[in-house]
């Protein structure tokens, strides 16, 4: 179990690192400077923020609450989907992307270089390299299907993004990208940034919507207030059931 592990080692060191069976990523611990404890779902390990002064015993108690609610919201919410997945889950695997169906196919070779072939189809051809580890090679899939996506369907979802500010909020927006991002759909800076999980773009065109809605609305709202909620419901009047929706299956997408 890591808490005992960690507790010679916790005030000794900034950052410790840990792997359990329990859980399929590595725990990240950091212990700094800050006022508060926090725990986060990284992109491929779960990240502990414990404060500098607080007691062996209770970093002890903060860290087991931490991971108790991180396995309970892997489990409920499908997260690390790729670490849990063998190769041949996208061996010939469909995937649509904003709305458009691809099929994944890969081949293994024994020269040259892991790549992914597009020419303009329904197919996604991704060559790997054999004698690579399971690991190297599933994360590579990841890299190329999120490089892809990107590539070819950001520019959509700019446009659509310009076309909902455009009509309702007319507010200045400084740049609109996408960032991969395991437990949120989007965000908003005060800085009037907005970005978007790539994994966004697997989702059906009015929960896409409800995302870039919301995200424009905190350019009016930087909140959960009355008023943010207000111009949300302005735009899309239904927004409960799409909002729903996302929560109880957004979780079965991912790349």
């Amino acid at each position: 179990m890591i808490l005992l592990v960690l507790i010679p080692t916790i005030q000794k060191m900034s950052v410790n690192i840990y792997n359990t069976e329990s859980l399929p990523v590595p725990v990240k611990i950091v212990v700094e400077s800050r006022n508060s404890s926090r725990v986060s779902l990284g992109k491929n390990e779960i990240i502990v923020r414990l404060p500098k002064h607080i007691s062996i015993v209770d970093k002890e108690k903060v860290l087991k609450q931490f991971l108790i609610w991180a396995k309970k919201e892997i489990a409920e919410k499908k997260y690390y989907q790729l670490q849990q997945n063998t190769i041949q889950h996208y061996q010939d695997k469909p995937i649509k992307i904003w709305n458009k169906e691809f099929t994944i196919e890969i081949e293994f070779t024994t020269t040259g270089k892991n790549r992914l072939s597009y020419r303009g189809g329904e197919i996604l051809k991704i060559y790997l390299l054999e004698h690579q580890t399971e690991e190297k090679q599933k994360s590579e899939i990841q890299r190329f299907l999120l490089r892809f996506t990107e590539k070819y369907f950001l520019p959509e979802l700019q446009k659509r993004t310009l076309y909902w500010n455009d009509i309702y909020f007319k507010e200045k927006i400084e740049k609109i990208d996408v960032k991969h991002t395991i437990s949120r759909w989007g965000s908003c800076s005060s800085s009037r940034k907005i970005s978007f999980a790539t994994k966004l773009l697997l989702l059906p065109q009015d929960a896409i919507d409800y995302v870039i809605v919301h995200e424009l609305a905190h350019l009016k709202e930087m909140n959960h207030s009355a008023k943010f909620w207000k111009h949300v419901e302005n735009v899309l009047p239904d927004y409960l059931k799409t909002r729903r929706w996302i929560k109880d299956n957004g979780s079965k997408f991912d790349f």
